[in-house]
């Protein structure tokens, strides 16, 4: 490893303490500074220890025992009474800084562009949340411990080595610096075998969350691939791992030799000293011991260099997710709209408006093309076309998930500059086609729609939203434990738990995206009175394929490709006979009408 490397590391890891508050540092750094400070005094002291009993054993020098019985009791009371109170101390900042950096990463996640998080796989996101902030905390628990630890534990066995006998200290420290170099070749390669293996667990995550999703689908159809996927996954995260472990080993292996070797060495040259009398027995042994010390110190310095190599490759990641750019406050400036706003709102009552609107996810390929809508307070659009022909980008227009490229998009007469994301959600309510519940109770997943409301108002809406009655039956009642995604539910009656949600909100524009297509005839009959309910007073746009729906609509947009083709109610669309009698096909229509 070049010395530009090892500077690298270093920053990196001194990086790491970048998530810590001012504060925490503090008393991480005190704590874990005066805990090594003192395990390394004790195992230090240890060698003085074994020298006065070594010395007493041989000149009967009473007071050498003394000396020594007097270092390991001072020593002894540091580590068991001291050393517990700072330890408390850096391990309690650690605690709080990892709450801190799981609240931050799920800040970060409700404030992510949609962009991201379309094309960003919630296994990998998942791994960094739990994965990466685990080596995280390592790193702050163990790793720099370690690392601080056997750095002031080396120094203090030279400088004691020093002091004991220097020539042998000037030799010891020329065997530091090649096991240092050998620890130090290794570092590079592990670093990069760390950063496969978490590469290679954010995707057999994601593999294994595909699996949990569609596990019935995988039973039914015995999806033999899903299998394969995550075994070739699983082999080539063992094989890393075992890539990793060989060389962790071979490291070891190489550093247990130059230890042993050493200790030997002191031992046959100090005996051969201590013949001579040019050096006493305890010194040779206090030599022998602070050399064991020093060789451990490297190697152990090493190893944990090279496991916190995993650490840094975690903390990339986290940074990584941290540095996203994040939804704006608002779409467009306040400022540059208002003077639009002048010249647009005057003579617009719409409730929403698209004019000229064109859009497109990736540079050059246009999903929306000069699309102009206006609904009027309290009408009824259904959006219409075939699959791919834009009508669910529209939704997430309107809910600002995206920026538009060109044309102006209104809400209540103002450009959507005019308001702040939080104050353009406020007045939108939304229902999609398969509703979302969270692992939680009934009562709870409505209560989302207003977080304010009462008990009254929940159940209130519930009645509204044809949700009473079931939910009356079960026997918790309104406690009663959605599971999962609502899986304990069917989806007539998570769709109508949907609708309480959005009733309770009580917003002025609803959205509403295929919100009856999945289910059997039963439970759209229910859905769809709720619906009927729900949309009552409310500016409403509609995704829809269902003629008993569109034909109820005030307006219809009919969309093909990205560009509005046809516009009209749906008597007008009939007599016109284009577009939107192909799309339906006029057996239906005429056996409808």
């Amino acid at each position: 490893m070049k010395v530009a490397d090892i500077v690298s590391h270093a920053k990196e890891l001194g990086h790491i303490l970048n998530f810590m508050s001012k504060r925490s540092k503090i008393r991480y750094f005190t704590g874990l500074s005066i805990s090594t400070t003192i395990q390394s005094l004790f195992l230090v002291s240890f060698s003085l220890v074994v020298q006065g009993l070594v010395d007493f054993a041989v000149t009967q020098d009473t007071s050498l025992m003394y000396r020594a019985i007097f270092i390991l009791a001072g020593s002894l009371f540091l580590v068991n009474f001291v050393a517990p109170f700072f330890s408390y101390m850096f391990r309690s900042s650690v605690e709080l800084t990892m709450a801190d950096i799981r609240e931050r990463l799920f800040v970060k996640l409700c404030k992510l562009r949609s962009r991201y998080l379309e094309q960003t796989h919630n296994g990998d996101i998942l791994s960094r949340m739990n994965n990466d902030v685990t080596t995280l905390e390592v790193t702050y628990t163990g790793v720099y411990f370690v690392l601080l630890l056997q750095f002031v534990f080396g120094v203090g066995s030279l400088v004691t080595m020093f002091v004991v006998h220097w020539p042998f200290a000037c030799a010891s420290l020329a065997i530091l610096l090649v096991s240092f170099a050998i620890s130090a070749r290794f570092v590079q390669q592990i670093r990069t075998l760390s950063e496969q293996s978490l590469q290679l667990l954010a995707r057999m995550t994601g593999k294994f969350s595909d699996f949990i999703g569609g596990i019935q689908l995988v039973k039914l159809f015995h999806i033999q691939p899903i299998y394969a996927q995550y075994a070739s996954l699983n082999e080539q995260v063992t094989r890393v791992a075992t890539q990793t472990a060989r060389k962790n080993g071979m490291l070891a292996a190489v550093n247990y030799f130059v230890s042993y070797v050493t200790f030997c060495g002191i031992i046959a040259i100090g005996s051969l000293l201590y013949t001579y009398g040019l050096i006493g027995m305890g010194t040779v042994a206090a030599l022998a011991v602070l050399q064991i010390n020093l060789t451990h110190a490297i190697m152990n310095f090493g190893t944990t260099l090279s496991m916190a190599q995993n650490s840094l490759a975690g903390a990339q990641r986290l940074q990584q997710l941290l540095d996203e750019q994040e939804e704006p406050e608002q779409i467009g400036s306040r400022q540059e709209d208002e003077t639009s706003f002048k010249t647009l709102s005057a003579s617009s009552p719409a409730m929403v408006e698209f004019q000229s609107v064109d859009f497109s996810y990736l540079p050059g390929k246009k999903v929306l093309s000069d699309v102009s809508l206006r609904v009027a307070p309290g009408q009824i659009a259904a959006i219409v076309g075939s699959s791919g022909s834009g009508k669910s980008t529209l939704i997430k227009l309107l809910l600002g998930f995206y920026p538009i490229d060109g044309g102006e998009l209104l809400i209540q007469g103002k450009p959507l500059g005019h308001y702040t994301l939080d104050e353009l959600r406020a007045r939108i309510a939304y229902v999609p086609q398969d509703a979302f519940l969270f692992s939680g109770t009934i009562e709870e997943n409505i209560r989302y729609g207003n977080p304010q409301a009462t008990e009254e108002e929940i159940i209130e809406a519930a009645k509204a939203a044809h949700a009473h009655h079931f939910i009356e039956e079960l026997p918790e009642q309104y406690r009663a434990q959605v599971g999962e995604r609502g899986k304990s539910l069917s989806g007539g009656q998570r769709q109508r738990i949907a609708i309480a949600r959005a009733l309770l909100k009580n917003a002025p524009i609803l959205l509403l995206d295929e919100a009856t297509s999945a289910l059997d005839s039963e439970s759209e009959y229910w859905v769809q009175q709720a619906l009927n309910q729900l949309m009552e007073g409310r500016t409403t746009i509609l995704i829809a394929h269902q003629l008993s729906t569109v034909e109820k609509a005030d307006l219809i947009m009919v969309m093909n490709e990205g560009n509005v083709v046809e516009q009209g109610t749906y008597r007008e669309l009939l007599e016109r006979g284009a577009y939107f009698v192909k799309l339906y096909g006029s057996t239906e229509l005429s056996r409808r009408g």
